[in-house]
């Protein structure tokens, strides 16, 4: 502390108030115990010598007391010099005798600390994987363009052809990677990432789906939607949706062997538009389903090319459930290795009618009705198909 700064700080400020208000109080008790005799001015004026002592020695006094209370702030203003070096390893010792308020202060500090670390290690995670992602269509992309170069019009028709292919579908992943990120960037900004809302119904996003869906599916696949023949009106953005229920789908194809179904069933219950993508593919391990929204985290065994997106990139639930959360529903998942995967979107289905009478019903019988269309969804991918109006390729 400089000696310009010394005077404003608060433990300087605090034994200044404090020696102020112990020599008032001496002051009142010495003109109080005074005032019975006859020349008690006289033997105040003789008592103010010792005055100029006496405050020195509350000053120093004083000055002692403030630096044993202020001792956790100074601590607190230590950590706070090192959070501003990025060094946020560092956490207060927390000692249980001390007062109960410096206690938790000490508390509420070191959690501040942690999640800071924690965000910051995500952070460094999320751009070394980043750059990790882009860095490899952009490999192929100029090793196939020095060669392009090198061999010039000596090169073969085919070996032009698949470089040619290559840079192509490498770039178009790179597009896709980079908007990709671009969306996540704008979510952890804290901006909107939905562009507009309008009340819509939700068949005809899934219907737009299934147009694309069904068209670029393997033909060993089935693919069926089943959506029921009265409209659910969802107040959403329309493409968004169309961008999650088509990155669902789309999993579900890529995860499902030969001779396999996935089946997407709309349905509304307890005041949710309720969307089940399900598929009788490989399954998903309990270790893998903890991590599956998280960015860049894929399974190994579903890693492969596809015709609706090409070679995904790690993001597609990450996005999805970011989607989801801004439209207020949520994403769920059930699998069973070997068995197959069910995912659950949910949405709070528009309704123009009061909250009174849009939420009249028995809360248990709810719950039952939407737990038997549950298991009926999913009796639908292994029994034959019944007559309902759907598309399949």
């Amino acid at each position: 502390m400089d000696r310009t700064g010394w005077s404003k700080t608060i433990r300087f400020r605090m034994a200044l108030a404090m020696t102020f208000t112990g020599l008032v109080a001496i002051v009142v008790s010495h003109l109080i115990a005074f005032s019975s005799n006859s020349d008690a001015f006289g033997l105040f004026l003789n008592l103010l010598p010792w005055y100029l002592p006496l405050v020195i020695l509350l000053v120093f006094i004083n000055w002692f007391i403030a630096g044993v209370i202020l001792k956790p702030l100074n601590q607190l203003l230590k950590a706070t010099t090192q959070l501003a070096t990025m060094d946020i390893r560092e956490r207060l010792d927390v000692d249980a005798n001390e007062p109960a308020e410096t206690l938790e202060l000490r508390k509420s500090f070191n959690k501040l600390l942690n999640r800071l670390e924690e965000s910051l290690n995500i952070q460094c995670q999320f751009v070394a994987d980043a750059s990790h992602e882009l860095r490899t269509p952009l490999t192929s992309i100029q090793g196939y363009t020095k060669l392009l170069m090198r061999r010039g019009d000596n090169i073969d028709a085919n070996l032009l052809s698949e470089a040619l292919q290559t840079v192509s579908d490498e770039s178009g992943r790179l597009i896709r990677l980079v908007s990709d990120l671009l969306q996540l960037a704008r979510a952890d900004a804290g901006q909107e990432i939905i562009s507009q809302q309008e009340v819509i119904d939700l068949r005809e996003v899934l219907t737009s789906v299934e147009d694309t869906v069904v068209m670029v599916a393997p033909e060993q696949i089935e693919v069926q939607f089943i959506m029921p023949k009265t409209p659910i009106m969802v107040n959403a953005d329309q493409d968004r949706l169309k961008q999650v229920f088509l990155n669902l789908s789309n999993n579900a194809i890529k995860a499902t062997q030969a001779g396999g179904k996935v089946t997407v069933t709309l349905r509304s219950s307890r005041g949710q538009a309720v969307v089940r993508v399900i598929d009788t593919g490989i399954g998903i391990a309990p270790s893998d389903q903890q991590r599956i929204f998280d960015r860049f985290y894929r399974v190994e065994r579903s890693r492969t090319r596809s015709k609706v997106y090409g070679g995904g990139t790690g993001l597609g639930l990450a996005i999805a459930m970011t989607i989801i959360k801004a439209h207020g529903g949520t994403i769920e998942l059930e699998s069973e290795l070997n068995k197959g995967s069910t995912f659950t979107v949910r949405l709070p289905v528009y309704d123009s009618k009061p909250a009174e009478l849009a939420s009249g019903g028995n809360g248990n019988e709810e719950a039952l009705e939407d737990s038997l269309l549950e298991e009926d969804d999913k009796k639908k991918v292994t029994e034959p198909d019944e007559k309902v109006p759907t598309k399949s390729n």
